[in-house]
Parts: C-alpha cells; structure tokens; sequence
C-alpha cells in the first residue's frame, strides 16, 4: 500500500507541492507572533482592506482565463489563453492606475486610504501575473517551481512586515506588495521559453478564436469569483463601517488562521487535483471516486486543526499572539465549523467548470454571497436587538455552515450524474 502510494504521481505531485506550500505558510505563521506584536488590529485591518481591494480587481485583471491554461490539449491554444490573459491585465491596471489618481482630487476622509489607493494598482499588477505564472507552471506540472514561488513569496512578506515595521501601515501594505513581485521573478523564464516557441504559432485573430471555446470563463466563471469577493470586500467594508478598524483586524487574524489548512494542504491538493481530474475527464475516466476520496481525506486532515480552535480559541490566540489578540480567537472558535466545511470544498470547487457545470456553480456562489450579506447586516435591520458583532458573526457562521453542506453534496451528486452518462 505504502509502494503505490509513493508510486503514485497524484501523491507525488501533492506531496511536492504541499511540501512548498508548508514550509511557506510555517515561515508566515512562526513570524506572526513577531508581527502581531508590532501592528496593531487597526493596522492589520487597513491591511485586510487593501488586500481585499487588491484581489477584487485582480480577479477581473485576467478574465479567469488563467484557469484555462491546463484545459486545451494543444499547448499553442494554452499559450493563446496566457496572451489574451495578459493583454486584459494591462489594460486593467491602466484603468485602475487612472481610477486611482483620481482620487487625488476627491479624497477620503481618512488621510491614510488617500495614499494606499495609490499603490493599489502596483498590488493588482503583481498578484495577476502571480496567478498567471502558477497556473502556466501548472500546465508544465512544474510543481517545485510553484512550490519555491510560495516560499519566496512568504518569507518576503514576513520578513518584509519586520523589517518595514518603522513605516508603520506602510510597512505591512510594502511587504505585501514586494512579497508578490518577488514570487514572479521564477515564472518569468517560462514564460520566455513559451513565447519563444509559439512564434511560428502566432496568426491574426487566433486568440479570439481560441477564446470562444473557453468564453465561459470571463463571461461566467468571472461573475461568480466577482460575487465571492464582493462579499468578501462588503465584510470589509460594512465592519469598518458598523464597527472600527480594530474589529476588522480581529476578523481578519481569526479568519487567516482557520484559513491555514486550506492554504498549506487544501491548495497544494486543489491544484493537483484540477489536473487529475481534468486529464480523466479527457481519458473517458470517471470523476465521482477522485472527488469522494480527495474530500474524505481533506475531512481526516481538518479533524484536528479545527477540532483544537474550536475548543480552545481564545487561549491559544492569546498565547500564540499576544493578550491583546485573545477575542480573535474567540471569533475564531465561532467560525470553526463554518470554515471546516469551506476547507472540505475549497480544494475541489473546479468540478463545476471541469464539467461545464458553472452556472449552477455560479447561483450557489449568489445565495452563499446573499446569505452572507443578509446575515451579516442583520444588526442593522433589526437595530432594536442590539446585536454585538460576535452575535452577529454566530449567525453568519450558522447559515454558512448549513449552506455549505449542501453544497458539498452538490458536487458529490454532480460528479456522480456526469460518470454515469460519460
């Protein structure tokens, strides 16, 4: 059993590329008690904002075409996806740049949100061909080189975060944005040697051509990423708002650190798995047993990671953070089983658009998004319960948790219908 394991090039490519992805997020979170000591929950909450912003318009930098880059057989039609991904990426950043400057003349209130809109479209910029790079890596199954990208990436921005303590937001805001221009630097070889060899391939009207196999991507993958991130950016938003600054930093340290199974095992296994599942479905292979084995495997994992914070929260917050960061943990005990669920799907949510299946994908991704906001405000629309934000987030995490669920059986039922008419 163990010999087919290590034989197994599913296992390999996980283990390579989570190995990666561990290394990085322990360099992050073993320098996080360092950095939460020297910012505050306000600083991290302008963080959280920016970063937020960032991703909202990254996500629209590459029309979601890089998601394609593994989908075409032919390696000319991959590369045709990359160079319209990246035509779209600058021209955003153009507009974005421009946005930007704008707001020289209609400032915000808060003198500090004058000078990070300003760098947000250096943020953008860099995270799109972040995403871009690894994807195209991913098409190469060059998973050590995605692998080194996360490793740099993580300790130039907690270093960076140190290091650029004086500068105050400024220095959290930099470490972020040279954290993922350093990630770059290993994805621009492979993306040279490609365009090298597609020369002979470039022909006029190519690409558009290309694009209108893969079309469901900008015009039905794009809108539902758009609606998680708003969602994501109306929290944001509505806690600074609602609340402070303060409150959006506790939230934002809770929620990254129950997001960490996801970033150091579910991603590295997400991304195998796209690969896997996409060459079986090509292979005439079923689905169903892949995704069945991935989620239950992904459930073993999580037992004991959200097990403990949702047990004991707030005291390994205070601990492992500072006194002053005990009630993040106490938010993070009330989303445990929210983000448990999350984890279970986060890794395997490409079988929708795998199987041409988006638009179902996409109404969930709505009513998750609806859900959230009408759960969220609540407060507002019933103001004579006076509600606390943790009552507040109790609830939110109680309508995500049930959703998701039935999402998880979604896709089980999906991947199980299309195996049996393949």
């Amino acid at each position: 059993m163990i010999k087919k394991l290590r034989q197994s090039e599913f296992v390999t490519s996980v283990a390579t590329l989570a190995s990666g992805t561990i290394i990085a997020q322990l360099f992050s979170y073993a320098l996080s008690p360092i950095i939460t000591r020297l910012y505050s929950s306000e600083d991290m909450g302008y963080l959280s904002l920016f970063a937020r912003i960032v991703a909202f318009i990254t996500i629209i930098a590459t029309a979601r075409l890089e998601l394609a880059f593994t989908l075409p057989k032919r390696f000319e039609h991959a590369y045709s996806l990359y160079r319209l991904s990246l035509k779209v990426l600058f021209t955003t950043v153009i507009i974005t740049l421009f946005v930007s400057l704008l707001f020289l003349f209609f400032p915000f209130k808060d003198p500090l949100m004058n000078f990070l809109v300003l760098l947000i479209p250096l943020g953008v910029l860099f995270s799109a061909l972040s995403n871009q790079g690894m994807s195209w890596a991913l098409r190469l199954k060059d998973f050590k080189r995605i692998s080194y990208s996360k490793i740099t990436q993580s300790l130039t921005n907690s270093l960076g975060s140190i290091a650029l303590f004086p500068l105050g937001v400024f220095g959290l805001i930099g470490a972020f944005i040279l954290s993922l221009f350093a990630g770059n630097f290993l994805f621009v070889r492979d993306f040279k040697k490609a365009k090298s060899h597609m020369k002979l391939f470039k022909m006029k009207g190519r690409d558009y051509a290309i694009l209108k196999n893969y079309a469901d991507f900008p015009r039905i993958n794009l809108p539902h990423a758009l609606v998680d991130l708003t969602k994501e950016l109306f929290i944001a938003i509505y806690m600074v708002y609602a609340f402070e600054k303060g409150v959006l930093g506790l939230y934002d340290l809770s929620f990254r650190m129950l997001k960490m199974p996801i970033s150091i095992i579910g991603s590295s296994i997400g991304q195998v798995f796209l690969k896997k599942a996409v060459d079986q479905r090509n292979e005439g292979k079923p689905i169903y047993p892949l995704l069945r084995k991935t989620m239950l495997s992904l459930f073993v994992i999580s037992i004991v990671p959200f097990g403990l914070l949702m047990l004991f929260g707030g005291e390994i917050f205070s601990f492992v953070f500072g006194a002053h960061w005990e009630k993040a943990g106490f938010y993070a005990q009330i989303m445990a089983p929210w983000l448990l669920t999350n984890f279970l799907i986060s890794p395997v949510s490409q079988i929708p658009l795998i199987l041409n299946k988006q638009r179902g994908f996409f109404i969930l991704g709505i009513t998750s998004a609806v859900l959230m906001v009408l759960s969220l405000a609540i407060g507002e629309v019933f103001p004579q319960w006076k509600l606390t934000f943790e009552e507040i987030l109790v609830i939110v995490s109680a309508t995500q948790f049930v959703f998701l669920t039935f999402v998880i059986f979604w896709l089980l039922r999906l991947a199980k219908k299309n195996d049996a008419h393949a």
